[in-house]
């Protein structure tokens, strides 16, 4: 016999549940803290999905010796003492051009001291690689970028160990044409950018982003707080964070990877880190692919699950998120009276009161008179063809892959979505969600891990899904576990419930892990079909007649594990006669109140499981291969009542309506 522990904590209830056979009753108890025996065939199923391939995903952090290089020699290198408007410089490489401070060639370049309104630009050769030591610097800009990265193979920035750094860019820019929006980030760069040391960096965005590369961004490692107008960090082509410790406030996205015309690009790969994302809309969003293997942290995205689209009785709210007015409206890209005292020159703004040409801001779009400049006000507003309506913790365009870390995810949308598959391998992750918990349009596997979603509308959705292992918790309004066909789309312009529909290619299979699941809809819904194999499943369905613990729509087969339901016995359904496991299904009387204990014994007498569900119930189904065709087995509950059971099918019901509904080898539903 092999034993599956329940993981101590994650039940909010105490449903008690205890699994006799054999010498197994001194392992009787609750099952937070129960090791339940289960049957040879569980031993099995687990073994083979052990066996299973399993797809880690396709990344791997590559780090070069630039990007690890945090050392330099102040004999090599040159070193920029900033004094408010004026600067020291001691070396090559970088010349003071008014404001500016450019650097045009490879090399390592120390700041410190304090730049009051200035620019670091970086337009160095295409092959060159910049080393930009912070060594303790406050600078800021009134009309751009801190530092600008125009040309170079990558720029390094190195954060000094024990020294803090703080950089604020400008809240409007100015650009020499309306065609412009380049650049738009306190740190930007049109190439790659790497940060690494053991200093601290401050960053405050306020046009639009922290950190930008139109490359790819790595974070080595260092601690980054970063508070941005839009998105906090992001890297067009990738971003790969190796470690680091990292707090972000983003009136956007948290982290961003957006390249979607190259497969190859557009991911967002996680080695490590600690975290701690506050977003308006998505915590983390990949374009393509986001694969985590280890970090930290916590992401709140879109307000949290206090934000969600429907109000606690499934209902759609009026007033929804940053999209509704409980976040306050998003400010939009538009034109601002520039600031005072500035001539209007080129690459100036107009004075206070001085507006370019007729006297009028230019519109969107429109250009100024010549010699005068145009200033962009801060906005999050979508760029590069983005659409803002969206508010997951974790998402990704073509795959997730979960192969370790510890999260807890508080969003007002989905918690983890993907268009295409969600992998969960390993790690845990806690979850409230304010629409599903884990969807995926395609598959959703999960090898291993702990899952625990307090509060969703469904819990785990996908076209399929397939749970090999793992410890998994689900709270949900509506569905535990669904699966179905469609997609996950907007209703009313706001996340919520889905399109989903039935579908041919729709299943859910579960051959291992440790499942609870508390649905006030249906508990496990299957769009297609149902099948388990092996693994604990023990459901807490609905109260009301309008849903069932089992729902599925072509057959329902058990042929290994142990399932226990509770719930309405309105739309129950039981596993389909296929099945090569024997199931007992008993409809009470009367609906029994919570905390009630359900006790299966055998013909001798000998108790086989009980179980005390947190939610009311009239329905009680019970599937294990301790149970035996051809034996008398008695179901007893409440004050005594009790429901005598021979097995003299795959599945039975007792009880009262209990006979008649779907035939056919397809399962019975209560009528």
């Amino acid at each position: 016999m092999k034993g599956s522990k329940y993981l101590a904590g994650l039940l909010a209830g105490s449903l008690s549940l205890s699994l006799l056979g054999g010498c197994a009753s001194q392992n009787s108890g609750t099952l937070t803290e129960t090791t339940v025996v289960m049957s040879e065939s569980v031993e099995n199923a687990e073994q083979n999905s052990e066996n299973e391939t399993v797809e880690t995903g396709p990344l791997t952090g590559n780090y070069d010796a630039d990007d690890l290089n945090e050392s330099w020699s102040e004999g090599k290198a040159t070193i920029i003492k900033c004094n408010g408007e004026s600067s020291e410089i001691s070396g090559n490489g970088i010349q003071a051009d008014g404001k500016v401070l450019k650097i045009t060639q490879a090399g390592t370049y120390v700041f410190s001291g304090n730049m009051s309104d200035g620019q670091i630009q970086v337009e160095a050769d295409k092959d060159d690689v910049v080393h930009i030591v912070l060594g303790g610097l406050t600078a800021s800009s009134s009309s751009s970028s801190v530092i600008y990265g125009i040309q170079s193979k990558k720029i390094v920035i190195t954060l000094a160990k024990g020294q803090e750094n703080i950089l604020s860019d400008a809240s409007s820019y100015v650009y020499e044409n309306a065609s412009e929006d380049e650049p738009n980030a306190c740190i930007f760069s049109k190439d790659d950018v790497s940060i690494n040391g053991e200093g601290i960096l401050n960053i405050h965005g306020n046009y639009e982003d922290g950190i930008r590369s139109k490359d790819d961004l790595k974070i080595i490692n260092g601690t980054l707080n970063i508070d941005a107008q839009q998105h906090g960090l992001k890297g067009k082509d990738s971003v790969t964070i190796k470690d680091g410790d990292l707090t972000i406030t983003a009136g956007g996205d948290g982290i961003k990877s957006n390249n979607d015309t190259d497969a190859d690009k557009g991911y967002i790969l996680l080695d490590g880190g600690t975290y701690r994302i506050t977003a308006a809309q998505d915590g983390i969003q990949a374009e393509t692919v986001l694969q985590i293997n280890d970090g930290s942290g916590s992401i709140t995205s879109g307000g949290g699950s206090a934000n969600a689209s429907y109000d606690e009785n499934g209902q759609i709210q009026e007033d929804w998120g940053q999209w509704g007015g409980k976040m306050g409206e998003q400010p939009k890209m538009n034109r601002q009276e520039p600031p005072d005292g500035v001539k209007a020159e080129a690459g100036q703004t107009p004075p206070d009161g001085e507006m370019p040409g007729d006297g009028q801001i230019p519109a969107d779009g429109g250009m100024s008179e010549e010699g005068q400049t145009l200033v962009k006000d801060s906005g999050v507003g979508a760029e590069d063809g983005e659409s803002s309506d969206s508010a997951k913790g974790l998402k990704g365009g073509t795959g997730i892959y979960l192969n370790g870390g510890d999260f807890t995810i508080d969003s007002s949308d989905d918690s983890i979505h993907c268009n295409g598959n969600v992998t969960i391998n390993d790690g845990t992750y806690i979850m409230d969600s304010g629409d599903d918990g884990v969807h995926a349009d395609q598959e959703l596997i999960v090898n291993g891990g702990v899952i625990q979603i307090n509060k969703s509308y469904e819990g785990l959705e996908g076209l399929t899904v397939d749970i090999r292992a793992g410890d998994i918790d689900v709270v949900s309004m509506d569905d535990g576990i669904n699966s179905a066909g469609g997609s996950d789309t907007l209703m009313s312009g706001r996340p919520g419930q889905n399109s989903f529909a039935s579908g041919d290619d729709c299943w859910i299979r579960i051959s291992g892990g440790d499942i609870y699941v508390k649905a006030s809809g249906d508990g496990i819904d299957s769009n297609g079909n149902l099948y388990m194999d092996g693994g604990m499943l023990v459901v807490e369905g609905p109260e009301d007649s309008a849903n069932g613990t089992l729902d599925y729509e072509g057959t329902a087969e058990i042929t290994g594990g142990t399932f226990v339901g509770t719930g309405s016995s309105g739309m129950a359904m039981a596993f389909s006669d296929s099945s090569t496991q024997c199931s007992v299904n008993v409809v009470a009387d009367t609906m029994l109140p919570s905390g009630t204990m359900v006790t299966l014994t055998d013909s001798s007498g000998k108790e086989i499981l009980s179980v005390s569900p947190t939610k009311s119930f009239n329905c009680i189904q019970i599937s294990s291969s301790l149970l035996v065709s051809g034996e008398t087995y008695t179901v007893t509950y409440g004050d005594g009542e009790s429901k005598e059971i021979m097995l003299d099918s795959v599945s039975v019901w007792s009880g009262q309506n209990a006979v008649g509904g779907i035939q056919g080898g397809q399962g019975h539903r209560v009528q």
